[in-house]
């Protein structure tokens, strides 16, 4: 029996650093990853093969499709998108729909991407909106691995969200954790301002009760923003706006009390010597809280795996983010999710 080969569509022009740190990634990628996947590096063709001549990378496992624009950061997403219509981040969206490539990784415009799966890929069937799923660093290990990360979303897909859309998103959290993470029953909570039911707006009152009735779901209940470092849950639902600020909140507290401890290390000698017995930890938060990790956030809910890296990925974030590709079109997450949906 043939062996199963894998192709990742990679939007080579989106990002602060597109495309040589894109290119760069993907080069090493095709020297030292598993030889059976192939990537595409979609964008332009003469500045995509500059990059590789100047990469040492694997032509066997890279081609280029050509794209000749770009959604640019500043842009307006939806207008954009009218107007280029062969911008590139639609026409791996393309590649992943037609079955070219089985999943795609873009560090562009996080509003493009979104939009363009969506139109492109399509949603799957049950899905009321797309969810950005994030991870966090936890104190919690969790699943057969010994996984210190939570997840949460939306953290920025969809602004506002009904009761219907935060129920879809615990279905495809729950099975992100089960594929993705190893966790048999993830366990989930609905962030408000209270843990009581009955407080809170009514879209959060409303799935609460929702939530509790739902047989495939384990859900326990409400929690507040201070629970969320915790980790004593697996999956965080919420609506985007609420957790792309819970998010940022989060990697905000990390950066500060990092700068915090080295702040204290250059002023007095008592606090220098017990940072020093300390300098250990301080890089494991250092390297927890850095997104570079972590390469990328699988955004659920379309046809489709797709992973959107921060704008300000360089070659390792991007490495990362392709890792995760791989990692989710092997576990098959895009079925697995729609099973979930129509369950």
């Amino acid at each position: 029996m043939a062996e199963r080969t894998i192709t990742i569509a990679v939007d080579a022009m989106g990002g602060y650093h597109a495309p040589v740190d894109i290119v760069a990634a993907v080069a090493h990628a095709s020297r030292v990853g598993d030889e059976s996947v192939y990537f595409i590096l979609v964008g332009d063709e003469v500045r995509i093969s500059e990059a590789l001549y100047q990469a040492g990378h694997n032509p066997e496992r890279i081609s280029v499709v050509h794209a000749g624009s770009v959604v640019n950061l500043n842009e307006p997403a939806a207008v954009s998108l009218e107007q280029k219509p062969d911008a590139s981040i639609s026409v791996a969206c393309a590649l992943v729909a037609s079955g070219v490539a089985d999943g795609l990784v873009t560090a562009g415009h996080p509003g493009a991407a979104v939009l363009a799966a969506m139109e492109v890929l399509k949603p799957l069937p049950g899905a009321t909106r797309a969810a950005l799923a994030s991870v966090y660093p936890t104190p919690r290990a969790r699943g057969p691995e010994n996984d210190r990360l939570g997840l949460i979303l939306d953290v920025g897909a969809t602004m506002r969200a009904t009761a219907d859309d935060l129920v879809s998103f615990a279905v495809m959290g729950s099975a992100y954790a089960r594929v993705v993470k190893g966790l048999e029953r993830p366990r989930v909570a609905l962030l408000s301002n209270s843990r009581e039911a009955r407080v809170g707006p009514p879209e959060i009152v409303a799935a609460y009760e929702m939530l509790r009735a739902h047989e495939d779901i384990n859900f326990y209940g409400n929690i507040e923003g201070d629970e969320i470092p915790k980790g004593d849950y697996d999956v965080i639902i919420c609506e985007g706006f609420v957790g792309d600020v819970a998010l940022k909140l989060l990697e905000g507290t990390g950066e500060a009390a990092f700068d915090l401890a080295r702040s204290a290390y250059e002023r007095k000698l008592a606090w220098r010597m017990g940072l020093r017995l300390l300098s250990g930890g301080l890089k494991k938060i250092k390297t927890a809280i850095d997104f570079e990790e972590y390469g990328g956030a699988p955004l659920l809910g379309v046809d489709g795996v797709v992973i959107l890296a921060h704008p300000k990925s360089r070659r390792k974030a991007i490495g990362n983010a392709l890792k995760l590709a791989i990692k989710n079109v092997s576990a098959g997450l895009t079925a697995q999710v729609a099973d979930a949906l129509q369950a």
